[in-house]
């Protein structure tokens, strides 16, 4: 599997002769997988099934974090590769930021985390 590479604000990275850098393996999945937690729910025109509630349920703001947790887990989960995922959240910022740590195993029993 293969995909760009992504800055961190999330722009395409370009290589020191300017070629677009290309991810692959474990490092593409788990952009991947950070990519799948900042989708939003009927964002991608191909498939508008992929993607968070973030507008219909999440951005309320009495919803609870575990059913932000678990949509997260989901959208890992659809990452080919990727056995298992457990999303851990920081509390909200003032300013309603969340952060938070996705620790995936991968199908070869490895394990990583991502960082959103």
């Amino acid at each position: 599997m293969k995909t760009l590479a992504l800055t961190n604000d999330w722009d395409l990275s370009l290589d020191s002769t300017g070629n677009l850098v290309v991810l692959a393996d474990k490092a593409a999945m788990l952009q991947d997988i950070c990519s799948a937690a900042r989708t939003w729910l009927g964002e991608v025109i191909y498939d508008t099934g992929q993607g968070i509630p973030y507008d219909t349920d999440i951005l309320r703001s009495d919803v609870d974090l575990s059913f932000y947790a678990s949509e997260i887990e989901d959208a890992a989960m659809s990452v080919p590769g990727v056995a298992a995922a457990t999303c851990h959240l920081a509390n909200p910022t003032k300013d309603r930021q969340l952060t938070g740590i996705i620790l995936v195993t991968f199908s070869d029993g490895s394990t990583d985390y991502a960082q959103f």
